[in-house]
């Protein structure tokens, strides 16, 4: 395949990646299910233009590493890229879980590999670059069979992973991630988002803001106790179905609130999440999971539980809301 369409494919391809991978984060996990399916669509297609990327880069190795600064920047993506499509695979095929590299998950170590190879492909493409000339061709045959190769193979990808991966792993969700510990009150993963620490808090001194209003534990636990069976799906990978138990937010939202389309809920560690009103009218302010009271790792004494969202946007230790 000439060396342009490669180049281009390959770069196309890896944004969409990105994207879609980021896109499936953010969005309810209903509409996300497409998007799940088209990352791993392009992952497969990837495998396939890295293949032909080899053949480009070697030879170019051979001729230029030592002797010019840019080839540099390529290893580093490259290398960052490998390191990406090993850990995905290696998570599709049930070789690794969610134990722990350095803290984190390999899930959210392949996201960060993912999105931080992103400046050094940018650079490298940059400094790679050379103007198309009109007279070159682009698509010859060939070209044009092996672009209907890697057609087909995010076709297979997009109709095939899924049920593959499910061989290995049956309880697995379309996000990718695996079980862990339903029903098990307390007793499933602790994820704390990004680089937040497990806030020390005493529940005769919390405060929820509300508005103008200041709550305290108890007198958010005068409304009405509700329960809600929920599954909560952890970007590191794993999920988990609880029965989760506190007050209706929009209970609260009704009691103390004024009318708007948009609410805001934000941790004591600053973290904070928005969603459209009516995205959580059927979220809990919980403060129990089964019959226990949450422990410390997992949002006591409020966290927000928000079905159908993913789990960093289950936000824990809460101790404002707000409308807008």
């Amino acid at each position: 395949m000439p060396r342009r369409v490669t180049n281009d494919l390959l770069l196309a391809t890896l944004l969409a990646l990105v994207l879609s991978g980021l896109l499936g984060w953010a969005l309810p996990q209903g509409s996300a299910v497409s998007l799940f399916q088209l990352h791993r669509a392009l992952g497969l297609a990837l495998l396939l233009l890295i293949g032909w990327k080899t053949g480009i880069v070697l030879p170019s190795l051979r001729r230029r590493l030592g002797r010019d600064s840019s080839t540099y920047w390529g290893c580093i993506a490259a290398s960052a890229l490998l390191a990406t499509v090993v850990l995905g695979l290696a998570w599709t095929l049930n070789i690794i879980s969610f134990d722990l590299f350095w803290g984190y998950s390999p899930m959210n170590v392949h996201v960060a590999l993912g999105i931080g190879l992103l400046p050094f492909v940018g650079w490298h493409a940059w400094i790679r670059r050379r103007p198309n000339r009109a007279s070159a061709p682009v698509v010859s045959r060939r070209t044009a069979l092996r672009l209907g190769v890697v057609a087909l193979a995010g076709a297979a990808g997009w109709t095939a992973v899924e049920p593959l991966a499910g061989l290995w792993n049956a309880m697995r969700l379309p996000s990718g991630s695996k079980h862990a510990a339903s029903f098990s009150s307390n007793d499933y993963p602790a994820e704390i988002w990004l680089f937040d620490s497990v806030p020390s808090i005493k529940a005769e001194t919390w405060r929820l803001r509300v508005g103008e209003r200041q709550l305290s534990l108890d007198d958010l636990l005068r409304h009405p106790r509700r329960e809600v069976q929920a599954v909560l799906d952890c970007t590191s990978g794993w999920w988990t179905e609880q029965a989760w138990s506190g007050v209706s937010l929009v209970e609260i939202l009704d009691t103390y609130a004024q009318v708007g389309h948009a609410v805001t809920v934000t941790s004591v560690t600053g973290h904070r999440i928005e969603f459209p009103l009516a995205d959580v009218r059927n979220a809990l302010l919980a403060t129990h999971v089964g019959d226990e009271v949450l422990s410390p790792g997992h949002g006591y004494p409020v966290r927000l539980v928000v079905p159908g969202r993913r789990g960093y946007q289950w936000v824990k230790w809460v101790a404002e809301i707000s409308v807008s």
